[in-house]
């Protein structure tokens, strides 16, 4: 093991000063940019469709409030459990349905954020059912990473699409060679 002396500990010492300062910085910077990006997303929102996702926020938010409440019902034989596994359960359905009426799940290419998404319904709706963990609300928590996923997904969808129509006016602009 190599001695170190006060002066390589002090040379050391304002190495790693130095490397946490810059370190914090992008860490902040990183942080307003990620901020930044999470307001971007509000513009694909279509108010036409995705007032659904407010109703499940409501939902969720109930849900959640029952859960407390649940607490006292367990008090009182057992039958809150089965009542408030079955509001889960139905809480999970709608969810579900309303990323397949948003066509958070309809697209083809976005198959794989489909499963992710269902994954993560069916997940929270087992979690849901542990007595000590349901108190965390964590169907609320659900619905809005539901709906920055489907957020996100219009966005890629939005630049995909403004990328083909790009692709296609300079295809269209550039003079194709004559066959002689």
């Amino acid at each position: 093991m190599a001695e170190t002396t006060p002066a390589t500990h002090a040379a050391n010492l304002n190495t790693a000063r130095k490397g946490s300062l810059k370190n914090s910085a992008k860490k902040a910077k990183k942080a307003v940019v990620d901020t930044i990006n999470v307001f971007a997303l509000l513009k694909y929102i279509d108010p036409f469709i995705d007032w659904l996702f407010g109703i499940a926020i409501i939902l969720a938010i109930l849900k959640d409030l029952l859960d407390i409440v649940n607490t006292a019902l367990i008090a009182a034989g057992g039958i809150g459990e089965m009542l408030i596994i079955l509001f889960t359960f139905f809480i999970s359905v709608f969810i579900f349905l309303v990323m397949v009426i948003t066509g958070s799940v309809g697209k083809v290419k976005m198959t794989r954020g489909a499963v992710k998404k269902i994954l993560l319904v069916l997940g929270t709706a087992l979690v849901e059912a542990i007595p000590a963990i349901d108190l965390l609300p964590m169907e609320t928590i659900l619905v809005f990473v539901v709906i920055w996923m489907t957020l996100k997904n219009r966005k890629e969808a939005a630049q995909e699409k403004k990328a083909e129509q790009s692709t296609v006016k300079q295809a269209q602009a550039s003079p194709e060679p004559a066959l002689a």
